[in-house]
């Protein structure tokens, strides 16, 4: 069975495809405690994505800064917002199919 680290992994930007699946998840726990604090379905989701897609921006900007090893992508940035928005559309799916 290959990993994400083996090179003969045949996945085009594999790297961005974890960064995605990343904030997909990060999005979703993010979002399920800002419910459980009682802020509303839209609140909440507006919140968090934005939060997010902010968050995912610094930790991008802070490896240009303040590393010497790595470096900013806009890719990066682009993939975790992709990630993150394609959660919160699964979130807003599932709670109006479950409202109905």
């Amino acid at each position: 069975m290959k990993n994400f680290q083996d090179e003969n992994l045949d996945l085009e930007h594999k790297d961005k495809f974890i960064h995605g699946s990343f904030y997909f998840g990060f999005t979703v726990l993010w979002y399920l405690s800002a419910r459980a604090k009682n802020i509303s379905g839209f609140k909440a989701r507006a919140l968090v994505f934005t939060a997010a897609v902010t968050y995912g921006i610094l930790i991008e900007v802070c490896q240009e800064l303040f590393t010497k090893d790595r470096s900013a992508d806009v890719q990066d940035a682009i993939a975790n917002s992709t990630g993150s928005a394609f959660a919160i559309l699964v979130i807003w799916l599932f709670e109006k199919i479950r409202n109905k």
